[in-house]
């Protein structure tokens, strides 16, 4: 059976989707593809159909949540290789031709080795550093294998890597700000946060606060508490895997409001118009690449507006000044390119 692809892509996207296919049929076996958080699994897709209709077995590795996964999405509206992906709990051993889709955890257990195998670190909370990503790719690869990084960084490191640094909505990428104070952040609230919070709700706009810990998550919605009447009576708590999902549910739906929270996992739920502080940013738990991803949430579903993203802090780190000069990075290329619309 033939396998297609019937994308309608950007001229953009279609350039990095051609380039990924070109590298990889060049026999280039280590490619990163370096991009921004929540961005598109679509250019990936010609690259998969065409190895595919050789019979190739190939391993997509994404740790999104299982009713999201983005490459799924593409592969059922826009090709016909739907009925041929698996999970890797399915018994495939004398089949080579399929597409198996897994997380870390599980590619780890394979036993397997495939002919291409691809991993997806932008689609979901980033919870390996890229030498453990580095490590599960060349486990699973054959001697003449093709593995491709998708990735906010270089992963694999050989050779120049493909850039991406376009969003969907072709407008800058939110560049973080970073504010330190030497007050207790369990305790009170520096007037510029405070500032911040009374401008995004005057302009109806939500805001996530992430903190480390459910320790601090509690403190700071304590605290904020107080100020419901001068700011928001839609102060919402939500603790990872404590509170009821309806919490966010109920957060989405407000017009208005601030959700104090430390649960870091993507939702399938779409968050219009917020703006996102990260409390604590330099508590040793946030990575460079988790505090980016946190702050990549703003702006993601809106294709006009521009919020606010803050690492809020006692100091300022190694980690948090790493996650903004990526965002600038990436601004840079675009604009070097020609591709924002501003």
């Amino acid at each position: 059976m033939l396998f297609y692809a019937k994308l309608n892509l950007s001229k953009e996207k279609d350039e990095i989707s051609k380039e990924i296919l070109k590298c990889s049929l060049n026999s280039k076996k280590r490619i990163d593809v370096v991009s921004m958080f929540y961005n598109s699994s679509d250019i990936l897709l010609e690259t998969i159909v065409a190895y595919a209709n050789e019979k190739k077995n190939i391993l997509y590795i994404t740790n999104e949540n299982q009713r999201s996964i983005d490459i799924i999405y593409f592969i059922n509206k826009f090709s016909n290789l739907g009925q041929y992906v698996y999970s890797p709990e399915m018994n495939y051993g004398s089949v080579n031709e399929y597409l198996h889709i897994c997380n870390h955890e599980n590619a780890l257990k394979l036993q397997e080795k495939f002919d291409l195998i691809i991993y997806n670190d932008i689609r979901g909370f980033p919870k390996y550093n890229k030498q453990q990503i580095k490590k599960v790719l060349l486990k699973m690869c054959k001697a003449n294998s093709i593995a491709i990084a998708y990735s906010v960084e270089n992963v694999l490191s050989e050779g120049t890597p493909i850039m991406f640094p376009l969003k969907n909505n072709n407008i800058p990428i939110i560049e973080p700000r970073i504010i330190t104070t030497r007050i207790n952040l369990s305790m009170d609230i520096p007037l510029v946060v405070y500032q911040y919070l009374n401008w995004s709700i005057i302009s109806n706009r939500k805001v996530i606060i992430f903190t480390p810990d459910e320790e601090k998550t509690i403190a700071v919605f304590e605290y904020l508490s107080n100020f419901k009447e001068k700011l928001s009576e839609n102060i919402f708590l939500f603790i990872s895997k404590k509170s009821d999902a309806d919490i966010k549910v109920r957060f989405m739906n407000e017009d208005e409001g601030i959700i104090v929270t430390n649960d870091f996992e993507e939702s399938y739920l779409e968050f219009h118009s917020i703006d996102v502080i990260v409390y604590f940013a330099d508590n040793i738990k946030f990575n460079h690449k988790q505090l980016l991803y946190l702050t990549s949430k703003v702006g993601r579903y809106e294709s006009t507006q521009r919020g606010e993203a803050i690492f809020l802090a006692n100091v300022e780190t190694v980690q948090m000044d790493k996650a903004k000069n990526i965002a600038r990075k990436f601004n840079e290329k675009a604009w070097e390119r020609g591709l924002l619309n501003i």
